[in-house]
């Protein structure tokens, strides 16, 4: 494998050129370099061109493989989507061999980016990219990304893992959804982890796949500064934001999905290692693929059972019909999985019929009630050395971390840039963004009123597309995040084509909750660097808020408002009934439809104050242990009917020969 060096314009090289590192044809970062440049840093020599380097950067070895047309007519288990969730559904309905299971991801089986990576300015391979609707509130659309191939967003997200507090789930439970309080949830948190982590294992796993990690330093001076001026603001310190003992708000070190050897722990390099897959013969995995549309018949019961699902190839070339002798589940995400069911004909009848398609099932939570995470960025200069640009601007420093993180392993590439994250309600923030003294009450959590609204999250990089930045300095983004939003939008069909992709109307701010969030925010950002520098840290203002008042701010928000990618509730978990109208039940089963389950982000009742992927496993953990425990229990039934019936014969029988023996014995 190679890190190649090459310019970003079309003039080619040349001295002090704009450059990016491509590493396996995706682009990880911009750097600015000289063609001059040149090191053996020991772990390969670095020139104008390419440097090779280990193992440790390269894809796996092939992962066995199916194609469409060599599929079987027949599995167990189908599961649509290999992201987040798929490939943990994929492992936990496979492994004992009992089940046969086809996998269907419509990306590629590449391996997961081992460096912080931007791929959202790639070229596709590892993301999908489109536009939503345009929100005329904003005069704009939002461009939403979601990752492609196995692993899914796994594979290019932030790496940030966090549970969120007890009172998300408990809230869940307490509006009638069985199973998913804290307490029922948590023991599918511990099975998906192995902690790595300085703090003590007692709230983590030890035995997952998945490994998480914390560290006991801060890489970035900024960061550390940031959590000195968060503390010296009244924000409690969070040693270990797992722990069910600390307290709702206050800031944290950040946590993160990072193996041992330094590598992006993917849901695809966590649940389904080359070793596992080519020695699982009861898996088959089908990449570059989608599940184009779901047939269905009608039971004596009058519910709807999914009989069959066509599969096509994403070149056009092949289709094939599957069938599922037990279940059919949708991990596609929050756009494709309703997608997929309204190509189906289940949704909002009014939709279907302007599109088309036949109505199978009028079910109107199908792609309404989507939620998302945004925030809004800020921009301050800091020094250099303290800020992760410097390995843009300082190429012997882009060398040096690669050298500390391939040959000696630690340094600033361990990090996934967010080290230290604040939360907070915007009831406990006053108007200069300081924290009010909050009661032990408040900080409880365990009660539903007490869960974050917001985040600040102390970036050490700001994005360098921003104009009128000063680049030759340090960039430090205390960026502003609506963590509980009541805003919702909806997904909709462009048209028929299975391989195009939705229309999504985001909702972003259409209610008023969110924009007080965002103001108590961006005053807590904005009081934190005035305590950063109080303190005698060197930070200069670049794009900030011109003032704290209400108007500034909302047309500061308006102006800069962005999508953290985290959609969620498209097909949420509620009744059909509920104000918000929902489409599978608390066994993840949709409504109406006796074998098809939905296992991702669109489940969810509404968006937690989380980074979702750890919330995610959980619930695909959950969701393969309800459906192997529900097929062990349909498989015992005649054992526990015939137990039965000869439990009531053997009663019967003692019973009437008592009542003889009494008759005989009687005097009457």
């Amino acid at each position: 494998m190679s890190i190649i060096l090459e310019p970003i314009w079309r003039d080619g090289f040349k001295l002090g050129g704009d450059y990016r590192i491509r590493i396996n044809g995706s682009i990880y970062l911009p750097v600015k370099a000289t063609v001059s440049l040149g090191l053996d840093a020991g772990c390969g020599t670095l020139n104008q061109q390419t440097i090779s380097l280990p193992p440790k950067c390269g894809l796996s070895a092939a992962h066995r493989q199916f194609s469409v047309n060599k599929l079987d007519s027949e599995y167990d288990y189908v599961v649509l989507g290999g992201g987040n969730a798929g490939c943990v559904l994929a492992r936990r309905l496979s492994e004992g061999g009992k089940h046969t299971v086809l996998l269907v991801e419509k990306g590629d089986a590449g391996d997961s980016a081992p460096l912080p990576s931007l791929h959202f300015w790639s070229d596709g391979k590892h993301s999908t990219v489109f536009d939503s609707a345009v929100d005329p509130k904003f005069g704009r659309s939002f461009s939403l990304i979601s990752g492609l191939g196995l692993g899914g967003t796994t594979r290019i997200n932030g790496g940030q893992y966090t549970l969120g507090v007890p009172a998300e789930y408990n809230a869940w439970s307490e509006e009638g959804r069985p199973g998913w309080s804290y307490e029922e949830l948590k023991p599918y948190f511990t099975k998906s982890e192995t902690w790595v982590g300085p703090v003590p294992e007692e709230w983590h796993g030890s035995t997952g796949p998945l490994t998480v990690r914390s560290y006991e330093d801060f890489y970035f001076g900024c960061s550390k500064e940031a959590a000195k001026a968060a503390t010296d603001l009244g924000f409690s310190s969070i040693l270990d934001m797992h722990s069910p003992l600390e307290p709702s708000i206050g800031w944290n070190k950040m946590q993160y999905t990072l193996g041992t050897d330094g590598t992006r722990q993917s849901s695809f390099r966590a649940y389904l290692p080359k070793t596992f897959v080519n020695s699982t013969q009861n898996l088959h995995i089908c990449t570059r693929a989608v599940g184009s549309k779901l047939a269905f018949s009608r039971q004596t019961d009058g519910r709807l059972r999914t009989d069959s699902v066509k599969i096509q190839s994403t070149d056009g070339r092949h289709v094939r019909v599957v069938k599922a002798r037990q279940e059919v589940i949708l991990a596609c995400g929050a756009f494709e999985t309703p997608k997929l069911l309204l190509l189906s004909g289940v949704g909002p009848e009014e939709h279907l019929d302007q599109m088309g398609i036949e109505v199978v099932r009028h079910t109107p939570g199908v792609g309404a009630n989507l939620q998302d995470h945004i925030y809004i960025k800020t921009v301050y200069n800091c020094p250099l050395p303290d800020s992760l640009w410097a390995i843009v601007r300082r190429p012997w420093i882009l060398i040096r971390e690669i050298y500390n993180y391939l040959i000696l392993g630690f340094g600033w590439l361990l990090c996934t840039q967010i080290e230290v994250e604040i939360f907070g309600m915007a009831s406990l923030i006053d108007a200069e963004g300081k924290p009010t003294a909050a009661s032990a009450e408040h900080k409880d959590p365990f009660n539903p009123n007490n869960r974050p609204d917001f985040a600040v999250l102390a970036t050490p990089i700001a994005d360098p597309r921003e104009p009128g930045i000063d680049w030759s300095k340090g960039l430090f983004g205390p960026n502003c995040a609506l963590m509980k939003a009541e805003s919702r939008g909806r997904v909709l069909l462009r048209s028929r084509n299975p391989l195009e992709n939705p229309l999504c109307e985001m909702g972003y701010l259409t209610h008023p909750k969110d924009w007080a969030a965002l103001r108590a925010a961006l005053r807590v950002s904005s009081q934190l660097c005035r305590q950063m520098r109080a303190n005698g840290y060197a930070l200069e203002e670049s794009k900030v808020p011109r003032a704290l008042d209400d108007e500034t701010l909302d047309a500061f928000i308006k102006e800069r408002v962005e999508t953290m990618y985290h959609y969620a509730s498209s097909c949420r978990m509620a009744s059909e009934v509920d104000a918000h109208p929902g489409v599978v039940d608390p066994e993840l089963r949709v409504h109406g439809i006796s074998n098809l389950r939905i296992s991702d982000a669109s489940v969810l009742p509404s968006a937690p104050a989380v980074h979702p992927q750890a919330l995610i496993y959980a619930v695909a953990e959950k969701c393969a242990d309800m459906m192997l425990k529900g097929y062990e229990i349909f498989h015992l039934l005649p054992v526990i009917f015939i137990f039965d019936a000869r439990m009531f014969l053997l009663n019967i029988t003692t019973e009437l020969g008592r009542y003889l023996i009494r008759r005989i014995n009687s005097p009457y």
